[in-house]
């Protein structure tokens, strides 16, 4: 599945590198940099409320809750733009 991404930033990464977890934003944002893309310009997808609290911290332009776990209240709560269940929610025109 590597193939698929441009660049990797999980916690093997995130060790090596000395990036603190979330809720603060050192991930997103090196992902985003490795990426060469500025923050406002990205959108953060997370299913946990740290990652919400991320994604606002690191000034993402787009901040989506998964809610896996029926919590979208705190994931709205903690700064997300939009809650989903299923990615493909975001495809639906309104």
């Amino acid at each position: 599945m590597e193939r698929l991404f441009d660049t990797r930033i999980d916690g093997v990464v995130a060790a090596e590198r000395g990036l603190a977890g979330k809720p603060h934003p050192d991930t997103f944002l090196a992902a985003a940099r490795d990426l060469g893309v500025p923050p406002a310009g990205a959108a953060v997808f997370e299913d946990a409320p740290a990652g919400m609290e991320a994604g606002r911290a690191g000034g993402f332009g787009y901040v989506v809750g998964v809610d896996r776990a029926d919590q979208a209240d705190a994931l709205r709560a903690h700064g997300a733009d939009v809650v989903v269940r299923d990615l493909a929610e975001l495809l639906r025109e309104e």
